[in-house]
């Protein structure tokens, strides 16, 4: 055995206080005989060209033959048979590596989208095209002796020349070239599962191959271990979770949704897919996920700049041993990232809403249930309300059906003053709820005001502005969202602190204000958006001017604050809409010019992206979706009028 170092570098700290939050999204039933056992999930994979998982399914049963088959999953956990001529012997755990879109495995000659599977029955790979048909049954052939339960990594880096990287499960670590040949780098005689390439960003061990070690037994030292190689075969002792490392993942550095399966021998419903929502990474992105098999933990592993930690970051459900490898309830297998690419449209020019209105202020817009646009802004001199709506040609207000305007021309009805003639320093803010277009304005005592416009309603309003319950004041404007039928309302407390109100689903109750957990503060007026059923919450750094995000989960547990990958600046308020399944978030830059940054399916976001330069703004954006558009909205820097513009 290679000598290993007996103090790992990273330090433990306390447990996360925001421990992951976990959806189930899949139970495996009814793959086999019922003779054969349960479906018990092993590997696990994303598949960048199908938009799928693929994982293999083992019958629980012990006899040997190939047995193992193949299934696509989607993110809704509709699943189906994938290469229905394959199979993988029983005795591997078939871990799966899919060659990723471009970068070194690409340069290596390795076909994107191509899959290669562990077949056994000892450390024997498959080679499988994109869609499945079989390219080589049997690819290459490692030790005689062994088995490839260790795992299948591309390396991503370019540091071992882009070759897949194969781990047997008796420490053995190969580089496999696109022909087959492979060449043994390193052994390190441990019992080793799940392996990964650290990214440019971790630290000292950056561009590293690091595995994990689970153990032969409970009286195993290295169980538990993680470890680091280099080109040069030098072993650094990184991390030390206990016993049973089973899966290592590092988190993609735009973002990504975490997927995770579990096993059990005696429990069909405990075999099943988990997953992690992406919003939950956004403040750990970069960072290594360590699982452990059999107390069903995950670990983060992390180096922050001047040394390397590691933390329990939440546990799976299920039954875990508090006896380690005596007793196996459920176990944790494999793990993975879906990272799907966003969909970038190319946009229109700027071009000016119609009319003769003028405003110094931010304009307000949202999509009515019947997908007209409404636009709202204050007047310039006397700071009166105005409105104007964006519906299709020749149809009368509130009136039409959801899916009436896609691809058709739109028009605008013209700028019109509400009629209840109140006066507003701050800009508007406007959602849909309950079948109802609601307003917010904030008055000149800093008093929450709101009021609707029901369908039965021409485009004239007809019922007065309200005080929200509960007496808040605010110095500045409002947001507000629709998230899980309940319309939330989102403030800044006189001391910069974020506080929301949440109206329920009927429309007759608030919830009365309460601070957003964890803290937080910003001088300008937070966003909000609903996006995969969670409520995204955005803010400007009070001083960095960081675009900063957290959420609230489906389980309705909140995370940390985290960075919008592509470190944007801006000294404005943020705007957020959702649109076709993807995230779109559109920020005033410090140079005056707007900016997009999209997030994928998957929580995978592009980076920040310029919009058309022929407009600078001195005001936050508006952005409102509807039909196969998203139109965006700006107060121009040099004149007091509003333009927009649209997907192209």
């Amino acid at each position: 055995m290679p000598p290993i170092p007996a103090r790992p570098l990273a330090v433990n700290v306390p447990p996360s206080e925001h421990p992951f939050s976990f959806v189930e999204v899949i139970n495996f039933r009814a793959d086999f005989q019922p003779t054969d056992g349960f479906s018990n999930p092993k590997g696990l994979a994303y598949h960048h060209q199908l938009n799928r998982l693929l994982v293999s399914l083992s019958p629980s049963g012990f006899e040997g033959g190939r047995k193992q088959i193949l299934n696509l999953i989607a993110q809704d956990g509709s699943r189906s048979r994938f290469s229905p001529g394959y199979q993988s012997y029983r005795e591997v755990e078939s871990k799966i590596a899919i060659v990723p879109e471009f970068g070194p495995p690409v340069g290596a000659g390795f076909t994107p989208g191509e899959i290669f599977i562990g077949r056994g029955p000892n450390t024997e790979i498959s080679r499988l095209a994109a869609n499945g048909n079989v390219l080589a049954d049997l690819f290459t052939r490692l030790s005689a002796n062994s088995s490839l339960w260790g795992g299948l990594a591309f390396d991503a880096e370019g540091e071992f020349g882009g070759k897949l990287i194969a781990v047997e499960s008796n420490g053995k670590i190969f580089l496999i070239s696109a022909n087959g040949s492979s060449e043994l780098l390193l052994d390190l005689e441990l019992r080793l599962e799940g392996v990964a390439i650290a990214p440019t960003s971790f630290g000292p061990l950056a561009r590293q191959i690091i595995v994990g070690c689970e153990g032969y037994g409970d009286d195993d030292p290295h169980g538990g271990k993680v470890f680091a190689i280099n080109k040069n075969r030098q072993i650094s002792l990184l991390a030390n979770i206990g016993f049973a490392a089973e899966d290592l993942q590092f988190v993609p550095p735009l973002g990504g949704t975490f997927y995770q399966t579990q096993l059990c021998f005696d429990r069909e419903r405990e075999n099943r897919l988990f997953s992690v929502s992406a919003s939950q990474f956004m403040n750990r992105l970069g960072r290594l996920i360590v699982n452990n098999e059999m107390t069903g933990e995950l670990w983060e592993v992390a180096w922050n700049g001047a040394q390397f930690t590691q933390q329990n970051v939440g546990r799976v459900p299920g039954r875990w041993s508090s006896q380690g490898f005596n007793w196996q309830g459920t176990e944790l297998e494999a793990a993975c990232f879906a990272i799907k690419r966003p969909r970038i449209p190319n946009w229109s020019n700027w071009s000016p809403v119609p009319g003769e209105f003028a405003t110094d202020r931010a304009p307000a817009a949202a999509t009515d249930p019947f997908g007209e646009v409404l636009l709202l802004s204050n007047g310039l001199n006397d700071r009166e309300i105005y409105m104007n709506r964006f519906r299709e040609t020749g149809q009368s207000a509130l009136v039409g059906s959801p899916d009436s305007n896609d691809g058709r021309e739109r028009e605008w009805d013209g700028w019109r003053r509400d009629p209840f003639r109140i006066v507003t320093p701050h800009a508007l803010s406007c959602a849909q709820h309950n079948q109802r277009m609601y307003a917010f304005a904030v008055n000149s005592n800093g008093g929450i005001l709101h009021k609707y416009f029901s369908t039965e309603e021409t485009a004239v309003p007809v019922q007065s502005w309200a005080d929200i319950p509960g007496g808040f004041l605010t110095s500045t404007n409002v947001s507000s969202a629709m998230v899980n039928g309940r319309l939330v309302v989102c403030a800044l407390s006189q001391d910069r602190k974020i506080y929301l109100n949440e109206l329920a689903p009927g429309g007759r109750y608030w919830s009365g204000w309460y601070q957003i957990p964890g803290g937080g503060n910003t001088d300008v007026t937070p966003a909000l958006v609903s996006f995969q059923d969670e409520l995204h919450v955005f803010i400007k750094g009070l001083a960095s001017k960081r675009i900063l995000m957290k959420a609230r989960t489906l389980n309705g547990d909140w995370t940390g604050w985290g960075e919008v990958p592509g470190e944007g600046r801006t000294d404005a308020s943020i705007t957020a809409v959702a649109h076709e399944g993807q995230l779109f978030i559109f920020v005033r830059g410090t140079n005056n010019l707007a900016y997009a940054n999209i997030a994928s399916e998957t929580g995978t976001w592009s980076g920040w992206l310029q919009l058309p330069a022929t407009l600078t703004t001195d005001a936050p954006l508006a952005a409102a979706p509807t039909g196969n558009q998203v139109y965006l909205f700006a107060k121009a820097a040099t004149a007091s009028q509003i333009f927009m513009l649209s997907m192209v």
